[in-house]
């Protein structure tokens, strides 16, 4: 039988499970669990296809975003939360945190009742913000604190306070992902991580997900000549306003970059799209998870948006930008997730 007629027969099965078609172009009319999604994997249509084009010569992914994807909240909130608890600061980046909040506090009443300024100060006013107060925006906190917070560091106590912490974050993974994870590793089909989030700290909790340490590009930790983090990133991700509502090719850019990067592991002399299968992807943020989905090649098997645990306005964004820009609307699925042991907030 055909790879072609395979497939077919794949995505039949989904949509068997999901509801809606191929041809839907409704991009809500197919909706299932993780557990259902996970038999799905196991299932011998799902299987044989992958098979086929292992089989064709052919490396078969799946892409996956982390935050509020695969976990609660975001993670990288939680590290900085973390690093404040057990004081993991350098004299650097210390300094650089305090001269961000110094100058925030011109236009911050509760910097200036504050008695001093800490690095807790800059994910309280975070917290604000995300309670509708006067506050830092998660942009804001993450180019203006996370990133300088580092300054100073080497690699090594980079690498050591990320692998401290991943064993915490472990219990805001939602219920079933690690299984589903490693269930499609035994398919033969490659999980990566396609983050705009820290890479070293996604590359730790990547074990706790059921995903190869790797299988991760994400924005990454720049170095001085001296060993030691510079307090600025590499990162493909667009920041201007005017792309919070339309997909952004920062993720497409990061996975091209991650296959070039590992090309030789699969004894492939240079990169070419004829050998790249893009079995699925998972996401939800309609502007960073849409472009991996909207501006790479259509995937194989489908697009999933995931129903945030308690933020249901994430998925209905992605409803709309999915609806504006999808190349093949019925390939889009809804991915409902259960709540994890612990919350979203730090």
């Amino acid at each position: 039988m055909s790879t072609a007629h395979l497939l077919l027969q794949a995505r039949d099965a989904l949509y068997s499970i999901s509801g809606g078609s191929y041809e839907s172009n409704n991009v809500a009319a197919a909706k299932l669990t993780t557990a259902q999604r996970t038999a799905y994997f196991r299932s011998s249509e799902f299987r044989d296809w992958a098979a086929a084009e292992k089989a064709a010569g052919h490396e078969v992914f799946w892409l996956r975003d982390v935050d509020k994807t695969q976990a609660a909240g975001d993670i990288f909130t939680f590290f900085y939360k973390w690093r404040c608890d057990h004081n993991k600061f350098t004299t650097e980046g210390l300094a650089a945190i305090k001269k961000f909040l110094t100058a925030k506090r011109r236009k911050s009443a509760v910097l200036r009742a504050a008695s001093g300024l800490k690095p807790i100060d800059a994910l309280n006013l975070w917290l604000r913000k995300e309670g509708g107060e006067d506050g830092l925006s998660l942009l804001e906190l993450w180019s203006n604190v996370y990133w300088p917070s580092q300054l100073g560091l080497t690699k090594e106590e980079k690498e050591a306070q990320v692998k401290a912490f991943a064993a915490g974050y472990a219990k805001r993974i939602y219920p079933g992902v690690p299984e589903e994870n490693r269930t499609l590793e035994e398919a033969g089909v490659h999980v990566v991580i396609v983050s705009n989030g820290d890479q070293e700290l996604a590359i730790a909790a990547a074990p706790y997900l059921g995903i190869k340490p790797e299988n991760v590009t994400g924005s990454r930790l720049l170095y001085g000549t001296d060993g030691r983090a510079t307090g600025v990133n590499h990162s493909y991700e667009v920041f201007g306003e005017e792309w919070q509502n339309r997909p952004q090719p920062g993720k497409h850019l990061s996975f091209h970059h991650w296959v070039h990067t590992n090309h030789k592991r699969w004894n492939w002399p240079h990169i070419s799209s004829d050998r790249v299968v893009i079995a699925g992807r998972d996401g939800d943020s309609a502007s960073a998870d849409g472009g991996m989905m909207i501006l790479l090649p259509p995937p194989a098997i489908g697009n999933f948006m995931i129903d945030t645990p308690g933020e249901p306005q994430r998925l209905q964004k992605f409803y709309q930008i999915a609806a504006k820009y999808g190349w093949t609307r019925g390939q889009f699925f809804t991915l409902v997730q259960s709540a994890s042991e612990l919350g979203s907030t730090p």
